[in-house]
């Protein structure tokens, strides 16, 4: 069900979306970096649902801060909804 919810609504993720959320969890990407975070799950949701290493994809395309951080996030959100 969940994942029938996110790829209903995948489409309307865009950067400002991402950054607000990040920014909420008091992580702070730059534009660029919300950029590549949303059209990498964009791209990539339904891999990132099943398969975890997936996400090292991501790492050199942001500061590894902000990469741990997603990652940590990702995690969290997989394991309480999956």
């Amino acid at each position: 069900m969940i994942e029938r919810i996110i790829k209903n609504n995948i489409k309307i993720l865009n950067p400002h979306l991402v950054m607000g959320y990040l920014e909420s969890k008091n992580i702070y990407p730059t534009e660029d970096e919300a950029i590549v975070i949303c059209n990498f799950l964009k791209e990539n949701y339904n891999i990132l649902l099943k398969d975890n290493s997936i996400l090292l994809n991501l790492r050199g395309n942001i500061r590894d801060e902000i990469y741990s951080s997603v990652s940590n996030i990702i995690m969290n959100l997989k394991n309480t909804y999956l």
